[in-house]
């Protein structure tokens, strides 16, 4: 539920997709700033960083960046509903960094989901063209946050939720400074409604969201956790529907189906796999 208020907060906010993710995940390190250094004094004054959590705040900063990106530049549903192809991804990933087993189940959700997102695809070139470069930026944010829960789920081990997330927020900050003084005029802040939901989403799909996804990464297979996507997809369709008054096209949701089944069934069979 907090990680799907995301896509509406993201929409609410006048400024630069990289000043978004910026704000994000240095408003959550500051907040988590004095949890982390009691738990690093108790935890006996650890490596402030180390490797695999650089790796998860480069993946995770890449994906804040282009998730708002590609919210900015196609409907609300649509880049949700291409970044909830996440939990399709994270398998073959995991497969290569932690050598968890794919199963038929999981391939059989691929092909439904790649049928779905074709379709949508060949609707949005012919009807809207313009949907094209949010749909493409979604499925690879959609990537980056898969290379960053296989990352988690990784390198998170027995180390503390707080010292390991407060280590991804620090990164993802650097991350997008950077970019956002190569390849922008910096960071922006914005006028009053911007600040609000920037304050929110620091709050509610990050540190509510995301955190609990780390802690999570420790006691569940990443196929498991990545399954509150396609239910987001659901809830932020609703939520935009309502507040931007954006109404899918008819030929949209044979495509969301194909998608949001093709998901459900690799998610399911993963775990039942997992159980067995």
């Amino acid at each position: 539920m907090f990680s799907a208020s995301a896509a509406v907060l993201v929409r609410l906010c006048d400024i630069s997709a990289v000043s978004i993710g910026f704000w994000r995940a240095f408003g959550a390190a500051v907040i988590l700033f004095p949890f982390w250094l009691r738990a690093w004094l108790r935890e006996g004054k650890p490596a402030v960083f180390n490797t695999g959590a650089v790796l998860a705040g480069v993946a995770f900063g890449l994906h804040f960046s282009t998730w708002c990106w590609a919210i900015q530049h196609t409907t609300v549903a649509n880049a949700a509903l291409f970044v909830a192809l996440m939990p399709l991804i994270v398998p073959f990933i995991a497969h290569v960094l932690i050598k968890e087993k794919l199963n038929k189940y999981e391939f059989i959700g691929v092909v439904l989901s790649i049928m779905g997102a074709g379709w949508l695809l060949a609707r949005q070139f012919t009807n809207v063209p313009g949907d094209i470069a949010g749909s493409l930026v979604a499925l690879f944010s959609a990537f980056c946050c898969g290379v960053y829960f296989v990352l988690g789920r990784k390198y998170r081990g027995k180390q503390h939720v707080i010292l390991f997330s407060w280590q991804v927020y620090i990164t993802a900050t650097l991350v997008q400074v950077a970019i956002a003084y190569i390849f922008f005029d910096g960071i922006s802040v914005g006028d009053t409604r911007s600040i609000l939901s920037l304050a929110a989403l620091v709050v509610f799909p990050t540190i509510g969201g995301h955190t609990l996804a780390i802690y999570l990464l420790r006691h569940a297979k990443t196929q498991m956790v990545s399954f509150s996507v396609p239910a987001q997809f659901v809830l932020v369709s609703i939520a935009a529907a309502v507040i931007f008054g954006e109404i899918p096209h008819n030929w949209f949701y044979p495509g969301a189906a194909l998608i949001v089944a093709g998901t459900v069934i690799a998610i399911i069979s993963s775990n039942n796999v997992q159980e067995e």
